[in-house]
């Protein structure tokens, strides 16, 4: 399978006729729910710590790690915080989780940002935004 950049290298430099097969393992993006998943074992979490961290209901918490319901975009920046990504890796969550990437135009983004950066935390992200993100 073709890296990201590859992949995109290969869509931008192919003439107009010779559009890439669309359909191709290339093209496989993986579940929101099992990359949130990924991430809290790459971390060494259990969705159950994430859940409770995160101060989600249970039944709600365990719908979004196994993909029945959809994460919105504050909570995947609060899992974000909790994990300490950095802002490229949390781009990519909330890429592959359909939402937009974060802006540092917008205030609620720029504290999301900073605390990202500075690997500061969910209690802290939480401490700074007082409920802004709804």
């Amino acid at each position: 399978m073709k890296s990201t950049a590859q992949l995109l290298h290969q869509i931008k430099d192919c003439p107009e006729e010779a559009l890439p097969d669309l359909d191709g393992a290339d093209f496989a993006c993986p579940s929101p729910a099992i990359y949130m998943r990924t991430l809290l074992s790459a971390h060494g979490l259990e969705v159950k710590d994430a859940i409770r961290a995160l101060g989600l209901e249970r039944s709600y918490g365990y719908q979004l790690f196994n993909g029945t319901r959809r994460p919105t975009r504050a909570l995947l920046i609060r899992l974000a915080a909790l994990l300490e990504l950095d802002l490229a890796e949390t781009d990519r969550l909330l890429k592959i989780c359909r939402k937009e990437s974060l802006y540092p135009r917008f205030r609620e983004d720029a504290l999301a940002i900073h605390v990202l950066e500075k690997k500061l935390g969910l209690e802290k992200l939480d401490s700074l935004l007082e409920g802004t993100y709804v």
